[in-house]
């Protein structure tokens, strides 16, 4: 089976391992280990270790002697971070928030115009849209996060939330259509489609087919599902956390998060077998 590699950073791919298999049963990593799976994914060995230096230079790993052998783990300051993520990575279906949205507005001195742009850069970053001048809108199950990352930041001084109705006579799906520039947020999803629009179809195929090694498997496996999860992970929060009840047309957001929980519930368990055998034997050398 031909299996597409998209261009990856190294850091990015790294820090998915670390993500999906360094917690918690995982929590040290072998060097060795890092080396074999960035190997098997297109990786050079110098590459990798270089990323691996800068990753620790920023404070996201930390290098440890585990049973004697070279390893890394992820820096605790990073596990809030990674969990957060996780419910938004891995949910299935769009919150429900029972047709109340929330509004975040904002006041910022015109001598401090670098936290206005971090407002901003949190709040896009979290899928919410742009109603006007300070005034920023996503549906009322986001409203926690917000408030959660924003005040992690030393930001919420500056933010006022709010939580309501939408009282318009306009059809819905229009005001989204404003609130949010789908079609730029369309052209994101469109490298993962092309990798990996009928990867589902060509993984079923292929366990039909005639046996393979198990061993094999779990590689092949393992070479499909960590290059999309670490291209997946940034995704969920580019697609708005629109109601459920909202139909867009021409939109792939929804497309998009299908075809990644199809692939992960039918790769994610051969891939992590794949990664139990590589850090066995990297703790063994």
């Amino acid at each position: 089976m031909h299996i597409p590699q998209p261009n990856l950073r190294h850091q990015d791919v790294i820090l998915t391992l670390f993500a999906m298999y360094g917690r918690p049963t995982h929590v040290a990593i072998p060097v060795a280990s890092l080396v074999t799976l960035m190997g098997d994914l297109g990786f050079d060995s110098p590459g990798v270790r270089s990323a691996i230096s800068r990753l620790k230079r920023k404070g996201i790993l930390d290098s440890i002697r585990d049973d004697g052998v070279a390893s890394y783990v992820l820096d605790p300051s990073m596990s809030e971070t990674i969990s957060d993520g996780d419910e938004r990575i891995f949910s299935e279906s769009r919150p429900d928030s029972g047709g109340l949205w929330a509004l975040v507005t904002f006041s910022v001195p015109e001598s401090q115009r670098s936290i206005r742009h971090q407002i901003r850069a949190t709040l896009t970053s979290l899928g919410f849209g742009n109603v006007g001048q300070g005034l920023w809108i996503a549906p009322a199950a986001n409203l926690h996060e917000a408030q959660v990352v924003l005040e992690r930041k030393g930001l919420g001084g500056y933010v006022e939330y709010f939580s309501g109705q939408y009282m318009g006579d306009e059809q819905l799906a229009e005001k989204v259509g404003q609130w949010w520039d789908l079609d730029e947020l369309n052209s994101h999803f469109d490298e993962f489609l092309s990798f990996y629009a009928t990867i589902a179809e060509q993984w079923r195929a292929r366990s039909e087919a005639e046996p393979s090694d198990a061993a094999q498997i779990t590689q092949e496996a393992f070479r499909i599902y960590v290059p999309m999860l670490t291209m997946w992970r940034r995704l969920p929060y580019l697609v708005p956390p629109l109601p459920v009840d909202v139909e867009l047309t021409e939109w792939n957001g929804d497309r998009v998060r299908a075809i990644f929980h199809e692939v992960h519930r039918m790769l994610s368990d051969p891939a992590g077998e794949y990664v139990d055998n590589v850090f066995a034997g990297g703790r063994r050398n």
